[in-house]
């Protein structure tokens, strides 16, 4: 996996929960189905989906979802993260909520350094966040898992 380098500019903010559901979700889906071999655990699967989309798509992706699993919609509530466009727009998310984009502009500002003298190490801010979260990458879109 070789995440995107994260835009120069802010990025406008977009409505969350509207990852595009295409052909690589449907192959999902359709390979969730073929393993399962009960007509209710077909039906949790499509239901959820009628309500979640492309992110309980990509949940089943996961090696570790449990297909046949009475709670197959709780657990994809509770861990599914959102999908993003980028992982460049996860991460810098991850920054933001983390407080860290601006306690790191506050100390540049008190200390007089140049907006291009410091720059995030990307690759190392990236392992840190696969080490908390399971990603998928889906028709386009980044879906984030908590572990």
């Amino acid at each position: 996996m070789s995440p995107e380098l994260p835009p120069p500019e802010p990025q406008p903010e977009r409505s969350r929960g509207d990852p595009r559901f295409g052909a690589e979700a449907a192959r999902a889906v359709e390979g969730a189905l073929h393993h399962l071999g009960d007509a209710d655990e077909a039906l949790r699967i499509l239901t959820t989906l009628k309500e979640a989309g492309a992110g309980f798509a990509a949940y089943l992706l996961l090696p570790d979802t449990n297909l046949a699993a009475a709670d197959i919609n709780q657990t994809f509530y509770d861990t599914y993260v959102d999908g993003w466009e980028t992982f460049a727009e996860f991460r810098r998310d991850v920054l933001e909520g983390l407080g860290w984009t601006d306690a790191l502009q506050a100390f540049m500002t008190q200390q007089a350094i140049p907006p291009d003298h410091l720059t995030w190490n990307v690759a190392a801010v990236d392992a840190r966040i696969l080490e908390t979260y399971d990603t998928v990458h889906l028709d386009g879109w980044w879906h984030i898992f908590y572990k």
